[in-house]
């Protein structure tokens, strides 16, 4: 265990725990309205299922790109592209299943502090997610992840006020 690994991951799992939170407060009908923020007009509900898988995937990028134990080879993208959310159009999560997928993302991110410094310090070759663009180490491109996860909650929950 590394002490940066470590903090990562009691930041992302602090960000767990305010989803979790926060989508104990939505109901159905708040999963219908339009995000404000969002240009592609996504409803709350389907940005809510893309925060909810995102640390799933950096979990299944650590996975692919050899980070950590488990599958290895192409397809585990850290982060696909915002504009691929929500699933089928037109079928709307509940409250529950958004805290289920989120709870999901509790393994992936306990494997953060597993991580190395000279993991941490490694850069990912380019395109393995979205955030890997052969420059950032490894913890950037976890840090930004992060980041990523908390715009998107600051916009869910601008969005329901």
């Amino acid at each position: 265990m590394s002490r940066r690994g470590t903090e990562l991951m009691t930041t992302a799992s602090r960000q767990l725990d305010e989803m979790t939170e926060f989508f104990g407060t939505l109901e159905e009908a708040d999963l219908r309205r339009p995000c404000p923020d969002d240009d592609a007009g996504d409803t709350v509900g389907a940005i809510a299922v893309h925060t909810a898988q995102g640390y799933a995937l950096l979990g299944r990028f650590l996975q692919a790109t050899g980070y950590v134990p488990g599958a290895t080879g192409g397809g585990g993208h850290g982060h696909g592209p915002c504009r691929s959310r929500g699933g089928a159009p037109g079928l709307l999560p509940t409250p529950a299943t958004l805290r289920t997928q989120v709870s999901a993302a509790t393994a992936p991110i306990g494997r953060l502090a597993d991580l190395t410094d000279e993991q941490l310090d490694s850069v990912p070759r380019p395109g393995s997610s979205r955030f890997a663009d052969g420059h950032r180490s490894l913890e950037q491109v976890i840090d930004a992840v992060i980041d990523h996860q908390a715009a998107h909650l600051a916009a869910l929950k601008q969005a329901v006020q």
